[in-house]
């Protein structure tokens, strides 16, 4: 697979193919900096009278380098295809390491990054049991009725804009709320809801259920769903 790029997007990262390797580690590493800490216009500001550049093509070619590395890592690209795409933008094979490294680098943390922001189904977290009998009851004095709950706990990513509303109830409350600097920091950074599902089931239900499970982790490693899972 290839990354797709705009003509505008090649026009801004084909003001570095001229430039010398040094130059384009440096906007590496303010890529780097944009990605872990947002823009930083102060740095723009030197770089841009550095390579007498304006500010606005320093951004411009910040903001293509990202583009780049998190569409490579939202696809999950190979090294070899990763450098193709490089190839294919302009970038000389000198070049093409440089950014292959920083892309090596910062691969597996805005991957996961990524994966959070898409997640949308609950996950699963962690589960609990209790075994409960009723021995008696008002008609039959003998009777034994076996009977399991289950806590299945499961976690939702929160939408951005959930998250945002619940910084600002978190501020407007702030004076309310009687707790600890360091739980209120803790709930005001939770970015996920956690739901606790309880079932009932009877014996027989819960074999089936069992029963079921297990088939369906026999199917998951079969060779036609190891396709669909790398097809996806």
């Amino acid at each position: 697979m290839i990354i797709f790029l705009t003509e505008l997007q090649k026009q801004h990262l084909g003001v570095l193919h001229q430039r010398s390797i040094q130059v384009l580690v440096d906007f590496c590493k303010l890529a780097l900096d944009f990605l872990n800490n947002g823009p930083n216009f102060k740095k723009y500001t030197i770089a841009a009278e550095k390579l007498s550049m304006s500010i606005t093509d320093v951004q411009n070619v910040i903001h293509a380098l990202v583009h780049l590395i998190v569409e490579g890592c939202e696809h999950n690209l190979s090294e070899s295809d990763f450098k193709s795409s490089l190839a294919i933008a302009g970038f000389s094979n000198e070049q093409q390491e440089v950014l292959l490294k920083f892309y090596i680098t910062k691969k597996i943390e805005l991957s996961e990054a990524l994966y959070l922001l898409k997640q949308k189904d609950p996950t699963y977290q962690d589960f609990m049991w209790r075994f409960e009998v009723q021995i008696a009851s008002k008609n039959k004095s003998d009777e034994i009725k076996p009977t399991i709950t289950l806590n299945f706990v499961t976690m939702t990513s929160k939408q951005y804009s959930e998250i945002k509303e619940d910084k600002k109830d978190n501020r407007s409350t702030k004076s309310v709320i009687d707790t600890s600097i360091q739980e209120s920091k803790a709930a005001n950074h939770c970015q996920h809801v956690i739901t606790h599902n309880l079932v009932q089931s009877d014996i027989p239900n819960l074999i089936h259920l069992t029963n079921k499970l297990e088939q369906a982790l026999k199917e998951s490693k079969s060779q036609h769903v190891r396709k669909v899972q790398r097809s996806l």
